[in-house]
């Protein structure tokens, strides 16, 4: 399995890579503080969960979902953000979004979440 963490706050995205790793011991998770990293690495090598910031450079996030939706239809999509769920809750659900989670981001949420996936591609989730 292929995911993909997304969060330009370095410290951040350190935690949830490795919040994502505890729950998928067996996936490929990479991180990126960019979101044009992040999709050159998904036209390279696919991606099955992205997990993003909304609120990366001026709404970058939502412009990442939407292009890695479009690249890979059946990719599920999950915000990790500390934005407010109405703030952006027209455009999550324009994107089809599998899940939303507010920071701090936490094993048992991701862990949640991967196991509500919009399209299932789990290897197992490890419990915990």
């Amino acid at each position: 399995m292929q995911v993909i963490c997304v969060d330009d706050h370095p410290v951040l995205l350190e935690g949830l890579v490795k919040e994502v790793q505890s729950v998928l011991p067996t996936a490929n998770v990479s991180g990126f503080t960019k979101a044009a990293e992040a999709y050159d690495f998904a036209e390279r090598s696919g991606c099955d969960v992205l997990f993003c910031e909304i609120a990366l450079y001026a709404n970058g996030g939502m412009t990442l979902a939407e292009r890695i939706r479009e690249q890979f239809p059946r990719a599920n999509i999950i915000f990790a953000t500390v934005c407010s769920e109405k703030e952006f809750a027209k455009d999550v659900l324009q994107v089809r979004a599998s899940g939303y989670i507010t920071k701090p981001v936490t094993r048992h949420r991701v862990e949640e979440e991967l196991r509500n996936l919009r399209y299932p591609v789990m290897e197992g989730v490890a419990s915990g």
